[in-house]
């Protein structure tokens, strides 16, 4: 069993860039949900808490035929807070380390079992990846490419934070904003490169449908 007990998906967005009118977690590639995929990912963690908002019924009643166990946490304010304060209702009672993954991404499962096999609960480790978009949070990693050093906006970097983190001994506050904004206060980190698509844009989607191999 893997030793971080806790994973957080964060799906309550509207997705309004995506222009489906669907959560961007239910979106269908190759015939199965982003939602679908994360779950496979995650079947070794115990406890699987997935934040709801737009369309909250329609990921609830999918999610449970794939898995009965995973436990609903709501967000009312979805169409106004960010995923900082999603990630905060899912984890403001947590005390150990948990799984942080963004709703629509897509992961490789052989990139995503090796950040699980460096993941033992003893420390952060936040996910990057190679750059990809223009809107990214962009990384600076050191030297030998294993610590992040820094976030930004600006210049683009050749790795970008991904969406995905192991946290341990860092509180998501419900007022930050940004989830990489409590990350950076305890810079640096340990970074793992993981291949990954963000479905976030129509363009996004039409690259992962390309480029997936689930």
């Amino acid at each position: 069993m893997q030793p971080v007990k806790y994973a957080i998906i964060s799906a309550a967005g509207m997705g309004s860039r995506l222009e489906l009118n669907m959560p961007k977690c239910m979106v269908e590639i190759a015939g199965r949900r982003i939602v679908d995929y994360q779950l496979d990912l995650l079947k070794e963690v115990e406890h699987v808490r997935i934040v709801v908002g737009f369309m909250e019924e329609q990921v609830i009643d999918h999610v449970r035929r794939l898995r009965d166990d995973v436990v609903f946490v709501r967000n009312p304010q979805f169409q106004t807070t960010s995923n900082s304060y999603s990630l905060y209702l899912a984890t403001h009672d947590l005390r150990e380390a948990f799984f942080a993954i963004d709703g629509d991404l897509l992961i490789d499962p052989a990139s995503f079992q090796g950040f699980l096999d460096v993941c033992d609960g003893s420390r952060s480790v936040i996910g990057v990846t190679d750059s990809k978009t223009e809107e990214a949070v962009f990384v600076e990693l050191d030297s030998a490419g294993k610590e992040i050093r820094a976030f930004y906006r600006q210049p683009r970097t050749p790795h970008e934070w991904c969406g995905v983190a192991c946290l341990k001994g860092i509180r998501i506050n419900k007022d930050q904003g940004y989830v990489y904004k409590e990350i950076e206060k305890h810079l640096p980190l340990p970074a793992y490169n993981l291949k990954c698509f963000e479905v976030d844009t129509p363009e996004d989607l039409n690259y992962a449908i390309a480029h997936f191999k689930g």
